[in-house]
C-alpha cells in the first residue's frame, strides 16, 4: 500500500533535533523545500506530548508592525502578552531594554518553545535586532526557534552569540543516499539501486522535489529529473491532473495565508466538503497548523496564485468577494478589507471599516487607503460617514494631510446626503470631525481649542478619536518647547493654555492633565523667577499624578532638575532616569524612556558630568531613539547642550542648520532660542569671537522681550565675557539678567559638585596632583607652588588643568581655587 504523504525523519535528523532542547536559540536556515518547517514542527509536537509549552508564529509579510502583532498574538493569554500589547516593536536601545525587562519579569516559569517561521519574508532590520537582543540575553526557560531561507544573523553576531545559538542548514536537512532508500521503502515504492542513485544525484537531497518525484513515479512510473522549475513540477504533478472542481478548490486554498475547509467551500460557492477532504488527504504541501487552520507550502502557494491569475477577471473578483465576506462573517474585519477591495465590494468594505474603531491597520492597507474612497461609487460612500471618519483618522496618523482634506469634503457630503441619520447622530459625526481637524492646527493652542470647543458642544459622549493613554507631549520634556510659537508671546501662551486646557480636559477625560500649570511653572523658570515656580509646579505634579498622565509628570521632573541646580540640590531623579530604575519608573510606553534620557542628558550637561550623558543624544549616526515628529526640536536642543558639555563645538555647528530647519514647520520659538544660544557658545568654544558676538546678539534679541534668560544663563561658562560686553550695549537688560542668573547656577552647581563628588574626585588624583591641589586650595600662587616643589610654572599650570578636569571644576570659572578649597573642606 502506498503511503506517499507519510512524513519521514531519519535517525540522524532526530538526533540533530534533540539538540534543540538545550539550545537557547536555534537557527534553521535552508532554501525552500528542504523540510525546515516540518522538521521543527515534528520536534515541537514531541515537546507538546511531554507537556511543554509551545508558541508558533508565521511571517506572512515584510512589515515590522505585522510581525509585532504576531508576537503579541503568540503570547496572548499570558501576563507577558498583556504587557507586550502596550508596546510596539522596539526600535531603539531604550525600547529594547524595556521589552527585554518585561520578558525577564513576566516569562512563564516553565520551558517555552517559541517558533517563528519564514523570517526571510521580513524586510525589517529592527525585527532582526530585537531577535538578536533576545538571543543574546538568553533566558533560561525560553527556547527561540527561528526558521528562514536566508541568513538571519551575520557572522559577527553569530560569533558574539557563541554557544547560545545552535545552527541547522541545508546539509543537515538534505536526504542522504541511505535515507532516501529508507524513505522510498516506507512510502511503499520499490525502487532499484540505479533509480535511487539517479534520483539522489538529481535532487541532491531536496526533500520537496523528492516527494514530487515520488508522486509522479506512482502515477506515471517515471521521474521528473530534467524539469527546469519546481513550480512547473507542482503544476504538472499536483494541479493539472485534478478534475475541474478540485483544481478550483486548490487554487482557492492558495489565496489566503491560512484557511479552513469551510472557508474554501464558502468561497467556491457550492457544497464540496468531500472534494476538499480528498485534496487534504493526498497533498503533503498542505500543512495543518496548531490553531486548527491550514496553509499551503510557499511553493504550492506560488504555483496556485500564478494559475489563479490566469482566470477571467470577473471570476477572480467573485472569489475575492466571497473570501472577504467570509472574513467579515467571522468578524475578522481587518482580514476582510483587502479581499473586499479586490472583489470590488465597496459596500462590504466600508461596513467592515465601521467595525474598526481601534484599527491598527495592516501594512498593505496603507497603500490602498485613499484608493478605497476614490474608487468607491459616491452613492455607496454617502451611506457610510462613520467609515470615512475612521479612514480620515488613519490618514492623519500617516501624515496624508492633503488626501485627508480631500476626504473631509467627501465626509461632509456623506453626512448631508445620508437622510437616515438623526440630528444627534449627525452632530456626533460633526463633533468627531472637529476633533480630527484640531490636529491640523498644532501647535496653535487657541486654534486647536476652537475645534475642541465646537466638538464638545456637538458630541453627546466621549470622542472616539482621542485616547487618554496617548502621550500628550509627543515625547518632549518641555511644553513650551512645543507650544511657544513666537517672541513677545510668553504671557499670552500661558494664559491661552490656562484658558484652553480645561475644555480639552472635559472633552478628552483629562488627557494632558497638569499641562496648564506646568506651562506657567516653565515660563517662570525661563525668566529666572526660581522661587515663584514652586506652587504651579506642585499643582502640575498633583494633576498629572491624579489623572495618570506620566508624560506630564516627567516634564515636571525636567523643570525640577533645572530648578534644583540653582539651589545646589543634587537631583536623585536624574540618577534614577539615567539608570532606568524600573521599580521607580514603571512606564508602559517605551517612548518615555527616551524622554527620561533627554531629561537626564540635559541635566548632566548643565552639571558638567558629560560621562553621564546617554550616548544616543550625541551619536549623530541616524539611529537615534524615536520621539514623535513634533518633539524632535526639543530633542535637538538637548542634544546640542550635550555636545557643548563634551566640547564637541564643531560637531554642533555642523548639525546646527538641520536642527534649525526642524524648528520651522511648527514655529518652535523656544527651541530656536536655545539653538541660537548654543551656536554662540560653540563659536565661543572655538575662539571665533566675531561669529560668537553675531549669534549672541540674535539670541539676546529673541530673549529680551519675554526675558527668556535661562538658556543664556545655562551657558554662562562659555558666554560670560561676551555677555559682560553686551551688558553695556543694546541688550543690556537681558545680558545683565543672564549674568546674574548664570552666577546663581554656577554657585549651585559648585555646591553640588563639592558636596556630592568631592571624595570620588579626590580619590582619582595622583599623590603629586593631590599635593599641588592642597597648595592651590590654600591660595598659594603657581610660582609659589613651583618653587616649593622644584617644578616650572608651566608644569604646575598643566597639573592644575588635569586636577580641575578630574574634580569636574569648570575651567572657565573665575573662582576655581575657591571651588577647590570647598572640595577639601567637604571631603
Amino acid at each position: 500500500m502506498k503511503r506517499l504523504n507519510n512524513l519521514y525523519y531519519s535517525k540522524r535528523i532526530k538526533e540533530l533535533l534533540a539538540e534543540l532542547q538545550t539550545a537557547g536559540t536555534t537557527l534553521v536556515v535552508a532554501p525552500m523545500g528542504y523540510g525546515k518547517t516540518l522538521a521543527v514542527q515534528y520536534f515541537l509536537q514531541e515537546q507538546e506530548r511531554c507537556g511543554k509549552k509551545v508558541l508558533r508564529q508565521s511571517i506572512y509579510g515584510a512589515g515590522a508592525e505585522a510581525f509585532w502583532q504576531g508576537v503579541c498574538h503568540s503570547w496572548q493569554n499570558t501576563e507577558l502578552g498583556a504587557a507586550l500589547l502596550q508596546q510596539s516593536l522596539p526600535a531603539d536601545a531604550n525600547a529594547k531594554t524595556l521589552v527585554l525587562e518585561l520578558f525577564r519579569q513576566l516569562l512563564p516559569q516553565e520551558p517555552v518553545y517559541w517558533f517563528i517561521d519564514d523570517l526571510h519574508l521580513l524586510e525589517s532590520s529592527e525585527v532582526i535586532d530585537f531577535l538578536f537582543a533576545l538571543s543574546k540575553v538568553g533566558f533560561a526557560d525560553l527556547h527561540l526557534l527561528l526558521v528562514s531561507r536566508g541568513q538571519i544573523f551575520d557572522g559577527s553576531r553569530l560569533l558574539e552569540l557563541g554557544r547560545k545559538v545552535f545552527c541547522l542548514d541545508k546539509h543537515d536537512l538534505a536526504l542522504q543516499r541511505d535515507e532516501l532508500a529508507e524513505y522510498s521503502s516506507r512510502c511503499g515504492l520499490q525502487l532499484t539501486a540505479q533509480q535511487l542513485d539517479a534520483l539522489h544525484e538529481a535532487c541532491e537531497g531536496w526533500f520537496s522535489v523528492t516527494y514530487l518525484n515520488f508522486l509522479n513515479y506512482d502515477r506515471y512510473q517515471r521521474f521528473c529529473l530534467d524539469t527546469g522549475s519546481v513550480y512547473e513540477m507542482i503544476a504538472n504533478v499536483l494541479l493539472r491532473p485534478l478534475p475541474s472542481e478540485q483544481q478550483r478548490l486548490l487554487l482557492l486554498m492558495g489565496q489566503p495565508e491560512e484557511f479552513t475547509p469551510e472557508q474554501v467551500a464558502y468561497a467556491y460557492g457550492t457544497s464540496c466538503r468531500e472534494s476538499v477532504g480528498r485534496l487534504l488527504e493526498c497533498n503533503a504541501f498542505i500543512i495543518r497548523l496548531a490553531n486548527g487552520r491550514l496553509r499551503c507550502h510557499h511553493m504550492l502557494k506560488q504555483a496556485t496564485r500564478h494559475a489563479f491569475g490566469l482566470l477571467p477577471e470577473a471570476e477572480q473578483q467573485m472569489y475575492f468577494r466571497r473570501l472577504g465576506q467570509w472574513y467579515a462573517q467571522q468578524k475578522e474585519y481587518e482580514e476582510a478589507l483587502d479581499w473586499l477591495y479586490r472583489g470590488r465590494d465597496f459596500d462590504g468594505l466600508l461596513a467592515a471599516v465601521q467595525q474598526l474603531r481601534d484599527w491598527s491597520m495592516h501594512p498593505q492597507h496603507r497603500q490602498h487607503l485613499f484608493d478605497w474612497l476614490c474608487e468607491c461609487p459616491p452613492e455607496i460612500l454617502w451611506q457610510y460617514p462613520q467609515a470615512v471618519l475612521i479612514i480620515m483618522r488613519r490618514m492623519f496618523s500617516l501624515n496624508m494631510v492633503p488626501e485627508m482634506l480631500q476626504v473631509k469634503e467627501w465626509y461632509v457630503t456623506a453626512l448631508e446626503r445620508n437622510t437616515a441619520l438623526s440630528q444627534r447622530e449627525r452632530d456626533n459625526y460633526y463633533g468627531e470631525l472637529e476633533v480630527i481637524l484640531s490636529f491640523l492646527a498644532f501647535n496653535s493652542i487657541t486654534g486647536m481649542s476652537e475645534h475642541h470647543r465646537r466638538a464638545y458642544k456637538l458630541l453627546s459622549g466621549a470622542p472616539q478619536t482621542l485616547s487618554k493613554q496617548g502621550i500628550w507631549t509627543f515625547g518632549a520634556p518641555s511644553v513650551l518647547g512645543l507650544y511657544l510659537r513666537t517672541g513677545c508671546s510668553l504671557r499670552q501662551t500661558v494664559e491661552d493654555m490656562q484658558e484652553c486646557m480645561p475644555p480639552y480636559y472635559l472633552l478628552s477625560g483629562w488627557h494632558g492633565a497638569g499641562a496648564a500649570e506646568l506651562t506657567e511653572a516653565e515660563a517662570l523658570l525661563l525668566q529666572g523667577r526660581i522661587d515663584e515656580m514652586d506652587m504651579p509646579l506642585q499643582k502640575a505634579y498633583y494633576q498629572a499624578e491624579k489623572h495618570g498622565q506620566e508624560c506630564i509628570t516627567i516634564c515636571c521632573d525636567f523643570l525640577e532638575m533645572q530648578r534644583d541646580l540653582f539651589r545646589g540640590v543634587y537631583s536623585s531623579k536624574a540618577e534614577a532616569y539615567s539608570r532606568h530604575q524600573w521599580q521607580l519608573q514603571p512606564w508602559k510606553q517605551s517612548m518615555l524612556l527616551n524622554t527620561a534620557d533627554m531629561c537626564a542628558g540635559f541635566y548632566y550637561a548643565l552639571l558638567g558630568k558629560p560621562e553621564c550623558i546617554p550616548s544616543w543624544l550625541t551619536d549623530g549616526n541616524g539611529q537615534q531613539p524615536s520621539v514623535l515628529y513634533p518633539a524632535r526640536p526639543c530633542r535637538n536642543y538637548i542634544s546640542a547642550q550635550c555636545l557643548l558639555a563634551q566640547g564637541q563645538y564643531t560637531e554642533l555647528l555642523v548639525r546646527w542648520s538641520d536642527w534649525e530647519q526642524e524648528c520651522r514647520p511648527y514655529s518652535n520659538f523656544l527651541c530656536l532660542l536655545y539653538l541660537q544660544v548654543q551656536r554662540a557658545a560653540a563659536f565661543a568654544g572655538r575662539g571665533d569671537v566675531t561669529s560668537c558676538r553675531a549669534s549672541l546678539k540674535q539670541a539676546l534679541a529673541m530673549a529680551e522681550a519675554d526675558k527668556l534668560v535661562l538658556p543664556l544663563a545655562q551657558n554662562i561658562a562659555l558666554l560670560r565675557p561676551y555677555l559682560e560686553q553686551e551688558a553695556q550695549g543694546e541688550y543690556s537688560a537681558a545680558a545683565a539678567a543672564a549674568l546674574h542668573l548664570g552666577q546663581q547656577m554656577e554657585a549651585g552647581r559648585g555646591q553640588i559638585m563639592s558636596a556630592r563628588f568631592a571624595e570620588a574626585g579626590l580619590q582619582e588624583l595622583t599623590e603629586q596632583e593631590l599635593q599641588i591641589a592642597q597648595l592651590a586650595a590654600a591660595r598659594h600662587t603657581n610660582r609659589e607652588i613651583a618653587q616649593r616643589l622644584s617644578l616650572s610654572e608651566g608644569t604646575i599650570k598643566q597639573y592644575l588643568n588635569k586636577i580641575f578636569a578630574k574634580l569636574q571644576i569648570d575651567a572657565a570659572a573665575k573662582n576655581k581655587r575657591h571651588q577647590l578649597e570647598r572640595f577639601f573642606s567637604n571631603s
